[in-house]
């Protein structure tokens, strides 16, 4: 699985490089031709994970060896069916295009055309014959750990490089902005408001403590009050057997799955505190405690883990449905926390975005085992 996932990295490094020198000649001026900020574009990383894919049929025998004129087809048919929806979609969300064919014979809508396409399937030729068993090769000689190491580090790059590339092209910075602007507006009314039940007193003593720089005894004042209400949200699930099965199973490093899920939750919390984002915060933590509940050991070499990535996502809130019963925001935000390696699972609300965030950066710090540093639970 981490193999497939640096490789599409490496793919996506190249396809930029190869765009980018492309069009400043073309232009006679520099032009970075990748969607996100970083030096990357996914669709030939796609692209790639395709044929290594049918790489790895063909080796063992599951697939014959293929022809360069059956590589040059599937080359052909294979570009335009990313480029078309890809640039559909791109427009539909951005309002802009990055790439543009009118001007080429035998265009579709100028999103894909025959002569581009017939270039694509001589590339296919040299990725298929040259390329991919280059990369196999020296991806096969690194250790496991390293693998990865790597895979957590660039899926947690790419999702903050996505995440700040979408925000700077839509209006999700002026609606967090809004959301917090309206938050002050509600403060001048908390006299009012802090005579509600207990769970509110504590909500709202936590995050006027948090606004400011307190020194010394009020900052431990406040990490205390946002811990047990962290431990008032969370304390019932831990009564669930289901959700102690995931003790018994190792997710990053030395963390198990159930530690994890609590790291997620605890940091999704914080996220959501800090930033005055005013998520559910039940359905946040709930989705956040339940959105690795698959139960089951991915590293024992089953051969059916090998997609693991992709599918633990549907199988964990399949589980939470069956057992708990869970909303369907939860439901999205559960199915959507390992975009944007599910690439068509995107986040659609602040719940799922946050534990999307949250996930990633608790990976990495439990994968390279420094939990205590960062201030995880576990």
């Amino acid at each position: 699985m981490n193999r497939y996932i640096v490789a599409f990295f490496i793919f996506c490094f190249l396809g930029w490089i190869w765009e980018s020198v492309y069009c400043t000649i073309h232009e006679h001026k520099w032009a970075n031709r990748g969607f996100l900020y970083g030096p990357i574009c996914p669709i030939y990383g796609f692209g790639a994970l395709l044929g290594f894919l049918i790489y790895d049929l063909i080796k063992p025998g599951y697939l014959p060896k293929m022809e360069w004129w059956i590589i040059f087809i599937l080359g052909f048919i294979v570009s335009m069916i990313l480029e078309y929806p890809t640039s559909w979609v791109l427009e539909k969300w951005f309002k802009a295009r990055w790439w543009d064919y009118s001007d080429i014979p035998l265009n579709i809508n100028g999103r894909t055309s025959v002569p581009t396409s017939v270039a694509f399937g001589v590339a296919g030729i040299l990725v298929m014959e040259v390329m991919i068993p280059l990369v196999d090769r020296g991806l096969s000689s690194l250790p496991e750990f390293l693998l990865d190491i790597l895979a957590l580090i660039l899926v947690s790059l790419i999702s903050v490089d996505t995440t700040l590339t979408i925000s700077s092209l839509t209006d999700f910075q002026k609606y967090v902005a809004s959301i917090d602007e309206e938050f002050q507006n509600h403060m001048t009314n908390i006299v009012e408001k802090v005579y509600g039940n207990q769970n509110s007193i504590y909500k709202k003593a936590i995050q006027r403590i948090a606004v400011f720089k307190l020194p010394g005894r009020k900052n431990k004042i406040a990490k205390q009050l946002r811990e047990k209400q962290f431990m008032e949200l969370i304390k019932d699930y831990y009564k669930s057997d289901v959700v102690k099965q995931m003790d018994q199973y190792i997710q990053h490093g030395t963390t198990t799955t159930l530690e994890h899920c609590e790291n997620v939750a605890w940091i999704s919390y914080l996220i959501n505190e800090k930033l005055h984002l005013n998520a559910d915060e039940k359905e946040l933590i709930e989705a956040a405690m339940f959105h690795d509940l698959y139960l089951y050991d991915w590293h024992d070499g089953d051969s059916s883990r090998k997609t693991h990535g992709f599918d633990h996502p549907d199988i964990a809130c399949d589980n939470a449905v069956k057992h708990f019963g869970i909303s369907e925001k939860e439901q999205e935000a559960i199915r959507s926390h390992m975009w944007p390696l599910n690439i068509t699972k995107i986040p659609k609300s602040k719940e799922a975005m946050i534990i999307c965030i949250a996930d990633k950066y608790c990976a990495l710090i439990e994968t390279i085992r420094l939990n205590k540093r960062f201030k995880l639970r576990h």
